[in-house]
């Protein structure tokens, strides 16, 4: 019954976890999600869109990995690096570091070191 009381007591005092925020590259933005979830953005990848999530950075024939997940909540000029990699379909596997910068306007740009450009994907808010 004590190990139940105290159990119960840490429940209460912790706070209750809050859904982490998401980044989408495509046409539709943050429109293309459909929610969020105990484990990131929900979504049905389609070849217009990437999502960044704390699970990465996932699109239909494309996707990455981080050794550390970004940190969902940026202040402004906030920027994160990270060591990871992307795969394409097929035997592709590109290693590389990996930035993440809060741009101040609702976006926040990625750029791989083996990119010719970075990516500028929306902030979407979770609730």
């Amino acid at each position: 019954m004590r190990h139940q009381l105290i159990a119960l007591a840490i429940g209460l005092a912790l706070p209750a976890a809050a859904y982490a925020n998401a980044f989408v590259n495509g046409p539709r933005g943050c429109g293309f999600l459909d929610g969020f979830d105990d484990y990131g953005p929900i979504f049905t990848v389609d070849e217009d869109h990437l999502v960044l999530s704390r699970q990465g950075l996932v699109g239909i024939e494309w996707n990455c990995d981080f050794d550390t997940p970004f940190d969902p909540y940026l202040e402004e000029g906030e920027i994160q690096i990270r060591m990871g990699y992307c795969m394409e379909p097929g035997p592709f596997v590109d290693p590389g570091v990996f930035t993440l910068m809060e741009m101040g306007d609702g976006t926040v740009q990625m750029d791989g070191s083996n990119w010719d450009q970075p990516l500028i994907l929306q902030i979407c808010v979770a609730p």
